[in-house]
């Protein structure tokens, strides 16, 4: 398991360390004190803000918006930047990044107001960070670049050097970048040399065995690390050694060195263990349970990764390290051959990573509905402008026209009729605009219900299949192996393939044999599959993962079937780029209710690849569906 790239993140740049004896309550004292200055007490407000935002966001945000509300009333630009920047990092710490980066906009307009380049450099900065974690690099890449000229401007070179580092981070997340990765290294190496800034010069070596370990440069890999370490060790930083202690240990596991590796594991984790780090507990049992499965040790691999898990459940709900450790187990007692324990631990991973994205997933979808009503109001605003422009209009005509009776007569008239005629297509034209915008939004929605429909696909298939293999093993040890192995490829492609776009023909085709193993097996004479397909078709098209297991699972699940009247379910191409999937209509007597999920599914997903539809009917006795091949 490698250890994630070190990051610098450039949030609260803006704002010098705070001293350590610098004592809440007499920053409160400061505060409450309507005597002195407004900016002394801003600033006092400020230091608390920022003393509350990793421990407290949401107290953090309260007093950040009371430290805005304070410089509106008094008019202080520069400070409202700042109470905006504060802000924007309590709703990032939150993974709220539409409000992050609304609120981050605000505070460099403002600071570019103020002329403050040092605020507006420390707002870019963190305003990359956000863009980076949404993975929108070029944004983000754009803003640290400004930060970056900003800080150039100003002579703060370690600001630079900081800039550097955060884009060779960004660089790093964006497959074979390597070469970028390090050029920007190297940059920030340079200016942290001449400034002998020794914490910088820690994170650049680290990063840099990062990307040498990626590369499988191990020498080189182990070289960076230990210089960082050194820093470390002399820094007095435990956190850090234990970091590099862990890298070396994953280094030194690639080498095939064991014997050093589980000793610098077991210094990590005497640190975390002594600084009361219960997340780094967990990733170095982690580790080191992935290192035991590497030598084949499967005890030793089961017992730490119990610790693991044990550690990450004290973090609370379900999270990344529980997850990591639930695979651990599943690895460790797959190996040692007790698949019961196995499956019961792949299951527990299985729905903690489900679980994660759709986290993951409900977070996008509450930042589009916000987009999305966003986009309505604006809308709705425009519409009742217009119609005040209209009623306003109305009424200059109905008084103009008096006047034009008085004054001009019928020319006052006409320029009054032209006048409203240019307000018209104007306003008709904005009125189109915003229609396409709000077009664009549905589209968007569109594409989020496609990705939920596309984690849709139905599991039980498994749950089947082992309840098959349970049975299956008192009959057959040979058959029950070979079931497991076919029941392993299908759910490792359905993890592994089911957020793809497309797939070739042949991947999918692979995959549908080891499925239709399984179902020869679960209905045994009852089921066959035929397939024509030609090795340049096979290789040559492509189809969007898990279309044709949906329809064999519809085709299973609707049907009748049995030894003397078997379900065959036939697969071949009609005019090279169409694939027909038939299958005999043979309808149960009793028939499941149908949610239509699966083929909508299909229909869906092929809307947004292609123009070419996909058609779904009943001919000649049979049920046919016809997919473009891509």
């Amino acid at each position: 398991m490698k250890k994630l790239f070190a990051i610098a993140i450039l949030l609260i740049q803006l704002s010098a360390t705070l001293p350590a004896q610098t004592n809440v309550d007499s920053l409160w004292h400061v505060w409450n004190n309507t005597a002195l200055e407004d900016t002394v007490r801003l600033n006092a407000l400020h230091r608390v803000v920022l003393r509350r935002m990793n421990s407290n966001p949401d107290s953090a945000r309260m007093l950040a918006g009371i430290e805005l509300a304070f410089a509106r009333e008094k008019e202080l630009t520069r400070w409202q930047a700042r109470a905006l920047n504060n802000l924007g990092l309590t709703y990032r710490l939150q993974s709220d990044y539409a409000n992050a980066i609304d609120s981050y906009e605000q505070s460099i307009a403002l600071s570019e107001k103020s002329g403050d380049k040092n605020l507006m450099s420390a707002i870019y900065g963190n305003l990359g960070d956000v863009y980076r974690l949404q993975s929108n690099f070029p944004k983000a890449i754009d803003c640290i670049s400004k930060c970056r000229a900003l800080a150039e401007e100003t002579g703060d070179r370690k600001k630079v050097a900081d800039a550097y580092v955060s884009i060779a981070t960004i660089y790093y997340e964006v497959p074979d970048n390597d070469a970028k990765t390090l050029e920007y290294l190297d940059k920030a190496l340079e200016i942290y040399k001449s400034l002998d800034n020794q914490m910088g010069l820690s994170l650049v070596y680290g990063n840099m065995a990062a990307v040498y370990l990626d590369r499988n440069e191990l020498d080189k890999a182990l070289d960076f690390n230990d210089r960082s370490m050194a820093i470390q060790q002399k820094l007095g930083d435990e956190r850090g050694i234990a970091t590099s202690l862990h890298n070396r240990a994953v280094i030194r596991s690639s080498q095939g060195r064991y014997q050093e590796a589980l000793a610098d594991f077991n210094r990590e984790i005497r640190i975390f263990e002594k600084i009361g780090d219960q997340d780094g507990l967990a990733d170095a049992y982690n580790s080191m349970g992935d290192l035991w499965i590497q030598q084949g040790r499967y005890p030793l691999a089961i017992d730490v990764c119990r610790k693991a898990l044990q550690m990450a459940q004290t973090l609370g709900e379900s999270n990344l390290r529980t997850m990591q450790a639930c695979n651990c187990l599943y690895m460790a007692y797959r190996k040692q051959g007790n698949y019961r324990l196995a499956f019961e631990y792949l299951d527990r991973y299985t729905t903690i990573r489900d679980s994660l994205q759709k986290d993951e997933t409900d977070e996008k979808l509450r930042q589009m509905e916000r987009r999305r009503q966003t986009a309505v109001d604006s809308l709705q605003h425009e519409k009742e402008k217009f119609q005040m422009e209209i009623t306003h209009q109305q009424a200059l005509r109905k008084k103009d026209r008096t006047l034009g009776w008085l004054a001009a007569g019928g020319l006052g008239g006409l320029a009054i009729a032209l006048a409203f005629w240019v307000r018209m297509l104007y306003f008709r034209r904005r009125s189109q605009q915003l229609q396409l915008r709000a077009e664009a939004w549905a589209r968007q929605e569109l594409l989020y219900e496609v990705a939920l429909l596309r984690s849709q696909v139905n599991p039980h298939f498994l749950f089947n299949s082992l309840s098959i293999l349970s049975s299956l093993v008192h009959v057959d040890a040979n058959l029950s192996e070979q079931f497991i192995e076919q029941l392993s490829r299908s759910y490792r492609y359905i993890l592994e393939q089911k957020e793809q776009s497309l797939v070739t023909l042949r991947t999918e085709m692979e995959f549908l044999r080891s499925y239709s193993f399984l179902l020869k097996i679960r209905f045994e004479n009852k089921f066959d599959l035929a397939t024509a397909l030609s090795e340049e078709i096979l290789d040559n098209c492509k189809i969007a993962p898990l279309t044709l297991q949906l329809l064999l699972e519809n085709a299973v699940k609707h049907n009748r079937m049995s030894t003397k009247e078997p379900l065959v379910v036939t697969i071949d191409v009609e005019n090279g780029d169409t694939l027909v999937v038939r299958n005999p209509l043979q309808p149960r007597a009793a028939t499941e209710t149908s949610t239509g999920i699966g083929l909508q599914n299909i229909i869906s997903r092929y809307a947004l690849l292609t123009d070419r539809p996909v058609w779904a009917g009943e001919t000649e006795g049979q049920f046919v569906v016809k997919v473009p091949l891509l």
